[in-house]
C-alpha cells in the first residue's frame, strides 16, 4: 500500500503560520505538523491541535532560532550576547566542529522542549529540527536517547538525493540523507520508526501543487514523508525575522499553502489509491 504523511515544520512560530497549517489541514491534504516549542505562537498552536484531533503533532527540535526555554546560563554555549540561538546554521555547524558547542547542553534543551509539550497535553508524533539539525550523528544520538527515555519512537530520516537548478538545496539534501544513511543502522537497532522515503529539502520554498502531484503521481509502496512549509505571511512574522534572523522559507510559505489546497490532489490520491497518514500510523 502507499502512504503519504505530509508534514508541516514551523507549527508555533506566529499566528499566521499556525492558521495556514490548519487550513491545510481542514481543506487540503496535510496530516502532520511538528511544534517549535520556544516561539511565540506556541500557545495558539497548541489550542489549534487540540481543536484539530486527527493532525499529529510532532517536536520541531530547535537551537537555531529564538530565546532557549533552558535558562540561559545553563546553555551559553549555544547563545549569543543577546541570549538567543546563533541564528546561523554555518556558523553553529563551524562552532559545533570546532567543540566550542557542550552537546549537554544540546540534550538539555531539546529535553526542555519536548517536556514543555508534554506538559500541555500534546501526544507527540516524531521528531524533526530546525535545520535538520538533529541529522547531525552526534546529536541524533542524543535525540534517540530521548526519544526512548520519553517513548517517542519515530523520526524524520531523509533520503532524498538530487541534482536541480538549486544546487545549494541540492547539497543541503545530500549532506543530510548521507548523514541519516550513516546512523541507519542505529535508528533500528533503537526500536525507531522511519518512512522508507522523504521528500522537500531538494525543493524547500517550491513545493507547489505541481510539484506535489509530481511526488503523487511516482509514488511507491511503502511509506513516504513530504515536508512542507505552508503559512501566511503577516507582519507579526516580518517582526519576528528582525528579531531572531531572516528564514528564507518565508517568501514561499503561501505559494506552498496554495499548493496543497489544490483540489486536484485529493483526487489523485483517491486515483492512486494513496493512504494519507501521520507519523503516528507510521
Amino acid at each position: 500500500m502507499k502512504k503519504v504523511i505530509i508534514n508541516a515544520d514551523d507549527f508555533g512560530l506566529s499566528k499566521g503560520v499556525n492558521e495556514g497549517i490548519i487550513l491545510a489541514h481542514q481543506k487540503g491534504i496535510l496530516t502532520s505538523t511538528t511544534l517549535m516549542a520556544n516561539m511565540p505562537g506556541f500557545e495558539h498552536a497548541v489550542e489549534l491541535a487540540k481543536q484539530n484531533g486527527e493532525l499529529g503533532v510532532g517536536v520541531h527540535l530547535n537551537i537555531v532560532r529564538g530565546r532557549p526555554i533552558t535558562p540561559a546560563k545553563k546553555v551559553s554555549s549555544l547563545l549569543n550576547k543577546e541570549k538567543n540561538f546563533f541564528a546561523n546554521i554555518f556558523f553553529i555547524l563551524r562552532k559545533f566542529w570546532s567543540k566550542k558547542i557542550n552537546q549537554q547542553e544540546i540534550e538539555l534543551e531539546f529535553r526542555a522542549q519536548i517536556e514543555k509539550i508534554l506538559r500541555h497535553d500534546i501526544r507527540i508524533s516524531h521528531f524533526d529540527s530546525e535545520k535538520h539539525i538533529h541529522c547531525l550523528p552526534s546529536l541524533l544520538k542524543i535525540v534517540l536517547k530521548l526519544g526512548k527515555e520519553y517513548n517517542i519512537k519515530r523520526i524524520r530520516y531523509f533520503n532524498e538525493y538530487c541534482l536541480s537548478s538549486l544546487l545549494f538545496q541540492s547539497a543541503k539534501s545530500f549532506f543530510v540523507s548521507v548523514s541519516c544513511l550513516s546512523m541507519r543502522q542505529k535508528i533500528k537497532e533503537n526500536g525507531f520508526l522511519i518512512p522508507e522515503r522523504s521528500y522537500g529539502v531538494c525543493k524547500s520554498g517550491r513545493m507547489t501543487s505541481k510539484t506535489i502531484k509530481k511526488i503523487l503521481c511516482n509514488l511507491k509502496d511503502g511509506v513516504a514523508e513530504v515536508m512542507v512549509h505552508p503559512g501566511f505571511v503577516t507582519r507579526e512574522l516580518m517582526d519576528l525575522e528582525k528579531e531572531i534572523g531572516s528564514f528564507y522559507i518565508n517568501k514561499y510559505r503561501e505559494k506552498e499553502l496554495k499548493g496543497l489546497l489544490d483540489k486536484d490532489l485529493k483526487q489523485i490520491i483517491k486515483d492512486k489509491d494513496i493512504r494519507l497518514i501521520s507519523f503516528h500510523q507510521l
